[in-house]
């Protein structure tokens, strides 16, 4: 049911509600079927949301945030921390184009496009694949978080291409979302596993069914995580400008970049 009688402002705040999770929608790649079965919100509440016209309680507007994978503060409104603004960082795992959108952002904006992984290998000084073998998890998880630290220290304006295991550590992971912009880029498995075959890795090919349940295991379990991000950004089927201007737009809807 719409409002009786909305005041000017009221309405304003309506129409811009409902057009931030139109946008969200998009984003995530979802019709409004989709997200009704996700969130539990009839699509008669979700078309009166998206036009501007709605009256549902805020606890329906959190569980519709939940199902789009989005925090409540970027569909309502609420300003976003002014010291974040310029750090833009990229989560999800491999595959899901942080590297690729990362540097074509990087480019648009004319910020630094840095590597987490890179810096990690650069703080212990041995390659990426040696990390595990000669000094242990531990000792990767405190070079990822110190290396991180220094990114955020040295870079008020930059665009970050995390690791895609950086969430499960909580502590690095809030330090990440205290300092920067997050988004996650979301591809579904098949696109993962191709995309990481792309690259050159033939290591999946060898036992790909058994990858690919893996792949989808671990998707499955951060799925919780990787939606803390600040926005959603699906990346499956589309081309990679398109994945550009998604996450352009993404951004925008954040005020991340008065100059976008």
């Amino acid at each position: 049911m719409a409002f009786s009688a909305k005041s000017p402002d009221e309405t304003a705040f309506l129409a811009q509600l409902g057009l931030r999770v139109r946008r969200a929608r998009a984003r995530a790649a979802l019709t409004r079927r989709d997200l009704s079965q996700r969130s539990g919100v009839s699509e008669r509440y979700l078309a009166q949301l998206e036009s501007g016209d709605g009256n549902i309680s805020i606890l329906l507007i959190r569980r519709v945030a939940a199902a789009l994978g989005v925090d409540l503060q970027n569909l309502v409104g609420q300003p976003v921390d002014t010291q974040r603004r310029g750090r833009i960082a990229l989560i999800g795992l491999r595959g899901a184009g942080k590297s690729t959108l990362g540097a074509m952002l990087a480019r648009r904006l004319k910020v630094p496009f840095l590597e987490l992984d890179a810096e990690v290998e650069r703080e212990i000084g041995v390659p990426l694949e040696s990390v595990f073998t000669l000094y242990g998890q531990d000792a990767y998880r405190d070079a990822e978080r110190r290396a991180l630290s220094r990114l955020l220290e040295n870079n008020e304006r930059c665009v970050i291409a995390t690791g895609g295991s950086l969430v499960v550590e909580p502590q690095t992971y809030q330090l990440l979302r205290s300092r920067c912009l997050t988004v996650w880029l979301r591809a579904e498995p098949e696109d993962h596993m191709n995309r990481v075959l792309a690259q050159g890795d033939l290591r999946p090919v060898r036992g790909r069914d058994h990858a690919m349940i893996e792949l989808r295991t671990i998707l499955a379990q951060r799925e919780r995580l990787y939606s803390l991000a600040d926005q959603t950004v699906a990346t499956s089927g589309i081309d990679e400008q398109t994945s550009l201007q998604l996450l352009l737009d993404a951004l925008r809807g954040l005020a991340a970049e008065p100059a976008l």
